[in-house]
Formats: C-alpha cells, structure tokens, sequence
C-alpha cells in the first residue's frame, strides 16, 4: 500500500533569489489513503516555499532596514544586515526552499521540516526554549507532555552548520513520516536556535537523510529506522523537484519512473557520511572550468540547498563565462547610471554627500550608504579633472569592488538564449545544465530579475574541489538515493526544459490507476 503527505508551502511575494522545486502531483497513487503499515513506496507531495530564509530576511531588510540591522547586530554577530554569513560551512539553511509535513508523538504534533540529504539528525523546536529565543517562538513547538508515546533521553544535542549551532536535549517518540510510523525515533528538541536564519524560515525544522556516521550523538536516521522497521520493501528514497510548477515528490522505498526519462545513471559514493561521490569534470561552454587534469573532484547530493556550489575560483569562472554580475555590483551600476549627472552637478555647486543624497530623497533609506559613498568617489574623480565619462566609467570600476552578500549574481534576462550550457561529468556520463535550468528567474516589483544559480564556498583546502549539487541540478535530474547499495542515481526529469536544439521534455501528471511507484 502506499500514503502520501503534504510539503506546504508559505505563501507571498516571489522570493529575491530563485525560484527552484518542484511539480504538481497526486504521484504514486496519492489518491489511495494509507490503510495501516504498508510497506511502501510511500509518496510524499512537496511544495516549494515562496522564499528561502536569505531572500525572507532581503525582504526585511528591504521593508525596514532598521529591523534588519537590529535583528542582525542583537542576534548573530556572523550576520549583515541581510543575512548572509560571513563564513559558511559545509552546510547551512539560507537557501533551503522545501519543505515536508511530519509527527511527532501520540497524537501527532505536526512539524514542517526540510528534507535534507546533507544531514543525518531530526530535530524541532523544543516547548522548553526560553522566551527570549525568538525563534522558537516563531514555530511549533514540540510537547513532550502531550505525548502517550513520549521516552525521555536528556542527553545533551548540538550540530553545528555553516550559520551557527543548534543545541538541546534528545528525546524519543513516534515519527509520523509518509504516513508511517517509525517507532522509538530518537530526535533532539532544540532550545537554541542561532542567527536570524531560523526566524525568516517558514520551516521548524530539520529532517536528514544522510548517513549515521555523521549523526550528531550516533542517533539513527529516520530513514535507517524505517528499514530496520521494515517499513519499506526496498532502501530506496528518491526526489523529483518540479520547477515551472512549484510542486515535486519525495518517495520513500523506491522511485517513480513517471517524472524522470530513461533509465537511471547510478554513481558509486565514494563515502558513506553525505551522499558523496566522484564527479569527473566542470566545463562551460564546452571549456573546462574544474575537476580536470584528471584530478576529479568531490561533490553531494544536497536537497537542503536551492542552489549549485562550488569552489570560489571555478564559480567566478562560470559566473564570468555567463555574463553574471554580483547582487550588490548591479544595484550599484543601477545608481551611477541614474544619478551620476546630479552628483557632478551638485558636487560642483558645492554641496556635501549628505545633502546631495537628500535632494536625491536616497536618504535616509537603504540606498543611502551606496549613495554617500558614491559622492565621496565623484569627489576626488572630480578633483582631478575627469570627463563625465572618465567619471562614469570609474564608478563603474568602484561598483565592481563591492562584494556581493553570499555571493549572489545577477544575469541579464535577454541574454538567456545566448548563453553556454554547463556540463557536469559524472561517472563518465555527461549531465547539462541548459541556461533555462541554471538561471534563476523571478518578478521582482513587477520586473523581471534573473539570478546565477551558482554560488562559491570557502571549505578547508583538505577537501579538495568540493561541488554541492543542490536544487538548480537537482531539479533538471531525477535523484534517487540507495542506501542499500550505497550509491545515488540520475535521471533527466520529465519536465525539464531542453538544452538548445534538443528535444522537447513533456510533463506527465499521474492520476489514480496510472502506472505507480517502483523500485530500482
């Protein structure tokens, strides 16, 4: 037999960053209700949230700036005001988008948590967080007392990600998960949740899917339990994430072969702590930007992230290669093309950076930094007897200096049809990114803003060329993750959009009676 579930969604404005996940549908014969154990494959619907916590806090930040800098500065000393760490690790949740419905306890207290295949612990907001975890108090919380089912733990719990660390207590219940019920499912309750990440989350928490080496306290996984329950004929778990649609799948016990086209190109991991495997080479274009020379690279499977990451210098490569420019950069240029005549023009009558940006009603707002910093360029230009144009072009060369928070690019969205493919070699198999797959194109005040999907990280050198292959690929290939065999599978999904002057994918929607899940 088999069940579903809701991921759900927030609802509101489109997010400043991305819009990434997954498609409409009643898969797997969601239709048919969970009628006992049932040994699966379960089917879990998933809806994609409107913003990620990045683009939550941009939209503070852009509402009020002076929220945002006081949640900022009273919160995480890590944070600007917008929210982007200044270090980030291995794995953080700035950029997770999705989210799934689960239970805890008896009865079921309902979570909304992010399915993360790039951690291995649960965990939810604790009824025992202070009232001064802002937080928690934003989010359900967990109820120990509530529950019929309830053993306690007490032992002590913290995991630490790129933003900060959680901390808390473990504790032991029932989790409802794909309208199963794993039994004795140690979790941690959490009464510290750090940064301002997790108060523009829209999800409690976290659920992980990786592997029990690296599990915090060496808690089982979800996952691990539902096959020693034997709540699953196979160990097989498997996303497909429909991005035009905004809705995807999540399976466990198997795969659908109604969202993905051809067989599954399975990859070996290469170790058994993240879905890690080899990934062969990067190129752009045709031309290689990493992991050549023969040299390989390492790269995850990650569904806790909307985005592609990789190391600093390939990414600038690709993002270069693609004509993106970084978040801050364009809003920069966007002020010097609008009022570099009115900053010459008022610097020769005299007036200060203050006043000028006043008459220009840029202050007080948060443009009025950018703007009394661009004065100050104008007025030694100036005092050196630069063309309008030598002073334009100067601006220009300021603007390009300015670090983009996260590093976020923008792209011109006419460029699109014009840009190169990016090529992944795995296994030996090539996958691409067509420009319509790894640009990120979103309404922003009625405009529309394109977006990079890729994004650099800054991890110890020990590593090596490390690749997170979050949602951006993620959502072009069906991912199924065996944890029997210990490898992970690939598969075009059924809606992709094509690479150029290929063939056409169509989206199929499975209704009750089509063909259902199946196991690889």
């Amino acid at each position: 037999r088999q069940s579903s579930f809701t991921l759900n969604t927030s609802r509101g404005a489109k997010m400043l960053e991305r819009a990434l996940l997954v498609a409409a549908l009643a898969a797997c014969c969601s239709a048919v209700p969970f009628q006992g154990k049932g040994k699966g494959p379960h089917s879990l619907k998933m809806t994609k949230l409107d913003r990620t916590p990045r683009q939550e806090l941009r939209m503070m930040a852009a509402k009020d700036p002076k929220l945002a800098e006081r949640l900022a500065s009273t919160l995480d000393k890590h944070y600007s005001m917008v929210g982007v760490p200044h270090g980030t690790g291995i794995h953080n949740f700035m950029d997770a988008q999705y989210y799934v419905d689960i239970g805890l306890g008896t009865p079921a207290q309902s979570f909304k948590v992010v399915p993360d295949t790039g951690s291995s612990n649960l965990w939810v907001p604790s009824s025992k967080c202070k009232f001064t975890e802002i937080p928690c108090d934003l989010h359900s919380k967990y109820w120990a007392k509530q529950s019929s089912t309830y053993v306690a733990n007490g032992t002590d719990f913290a995991i630490q990600y790129g933003t900060g660390a959680c901390s808390g207590f473990l504790s032991t219940d029932t989790l409802t998960f794909g309208g199963v019920g794993i039994k004795s499912q140690t979790f941690a309750e959490v009464t510290h949740e750090p940064g301002i990440a997790f108060i523009a989350a829209k999800f409690d928490g976290i659920l992980g899917l990786a592997f029990d080496s690296i599990a915090v306290d060496h808690v089982a996984p979800p996952f691990d339990n539902m096959v020693a329950q034997s709540l699953v004929d196979e160990p097989v778990f498997s996303f497909y994430i429909n991005r035009h649609e905004g809705e995807g799948e999540l399976v466990l016990g198997g795969t659908n072969p109604a969202h993905y086209q051809g067989p599954l190109t399975w990859v070996p991991l290469t170790n058994q702590t993240y879905w890690e495997f080899a990934l062969d080479s990067v190129a752009v274009g045709g031309v290689p930007v990493s992991c050549g020379g023969g040299m390989g690279c390492h790269a995850i499977a990650d569904s806790g992230t909307s985005l592609l990451a990789g190391p600093k210098e390939a990414i600038e490569t690709i993002n270069q290669k693609i004509g993106a420019v970084g978040i801050a950069e364009a809003q920069c240029k966007a002020v010097v093309d609008q009022y570099v005549d009115e900053f010459i023009d008022e610097i020769v009558n005299k007036k200060t950076p203050k006043d000028i940006c006043t008459q220009l009603q840029l202050c007080p707002g948060k443009q009025c930094i950018l703007c009394k910093t661009l004065v100050r360029q104008v007025i030694d230009v100036v005092a050196a007897n630069e063309t309008r144009d030598e002073i334009h072009e100067n601006l220009y060369k300021a603007c390009a200096q300015i670090p983009s928070p996260g590093g976020e690019a923008a792209v011109d969205c006419d460029a699109l049809p014009s840009l190169p493919n990016v090529d992944f070699v795995i296994a030996g198999k090539q996958f691409t990114l067509a420009p319509e797959q790894y640009i990120l194109k979103m309404s922003q005040q009625g405009a529309d803003v394109c977006l990079s999907g890729f994004m650099a990280i800054d991890l110890p050198p020990a590593l090596g060329p490390f690749w997170i292959l979050g949602d951006v690929f993620m959502g072009a290939y069906y991912t199924a993750f065996d944890w029997g065999k210990k490898r992970v599978g690939f598969a075009p999904s059924v809606d992709s959009p094509p690479a150029p002057r290929g063939p056409h994918s169509t989206h199929k929607r499975l209704t009750p009676g089509s063909p259902g899940c199946r196991r690889p």
